[in-house]
């Protein structure tokens, strides 16, 4: 007889809930769409060559995704869950963001390292603002895209102006996500009043037995 334990039972239910997540069902209806669509205006073999062309696509991108991944669990099962709270949580503030910015400028390596780790320090407690700060300064900061890319087909000069006028970018975001609704935290939503409690009515006492003069047995 196999005994569930509760961790098993959960990481079962975590397992489901991905497969089954909202984001995964609207890209599974679109890729029957858009297979359906080119079965119908392409014939089959399209559908056939477009299958072969993502299976070998998925074979290169696999080994990437599947260290990006670990390196992701690795980094939210070592650092402490108060600290990622502490320096990226809701409540760390401006501290956060600066924080966050700093990371993302100097984080080699394309989406396939930066979005697993955002979608773990998500899990682990990191806040929204951090977080979007963290993926602007990677997209527009990054010293990894400045050294291959800005400075040998932009210059000294183009290269500088550009970084400088982003600097602005990850706050700014940061400042707007603040000011966007939470969708998928519950713990960010706005909570309703209490309702008022009615005073409880006053207990009488009860009334003392009227004295008929006999005396007590």
């Amino acid at each position: 007889m196999v005994v569930e334990t509760k961790t098993f039972r959960r990481d079962r239910l975590d397992l489901r809930a991905a497969f089954f997540d909202r984001s995964v069902l609207v890209l599974a209806a679109f890729a029957l769409v858009s297979g359906f669509a080119c079965w119908w205006l392409k014939g089959m073999d399209a559908v056939l060559d477009s299958i072969r062309a993502d299976f070998w696509l998925y074979v290169d991108l696999a080994p990437k995704m599947a260290v990006a991944f670990f390196v992701a669990a690795l980094v939210t099962s070592l650092v402490p869950r108060q600290t990622i709270a502490r320096w990226l949580g809701r409540q760390s503030g401006m501290k956060g963001v600066v924080f966050a910015t700093g990371v993302g400028a100097i984080t080699p390596g394309g989406p396939m390292m930066s979005f697993p780790l955002v979608a773990s320090l998500a899990k682990a407690g990191a806040g929204r603002p951090a977080l979007i700060a963290y993926l602007t300064s990677w997209e527009s900061l990054g010293f990894q895209r400045i050294l291959i890319w800005d400075i040998p087909l932009l210059g000294i000069e183009y290269t500088a102006l550009r970084f400088i006028a982003s600097i602005p970018l990850p706050f700014i975001a940061a400042f707007i996500t603040l000011r966007l609704p939470a969708w998928d935290d519950p713990s960010a939503a706005p909570v309703a009043p209490a309702a008022p409690v009615e005073p409880a009515a006053p207990v009488e006492p009860a009334a003392k037995p009227a004295d008929d003069g006999k005396p007590a047995p």
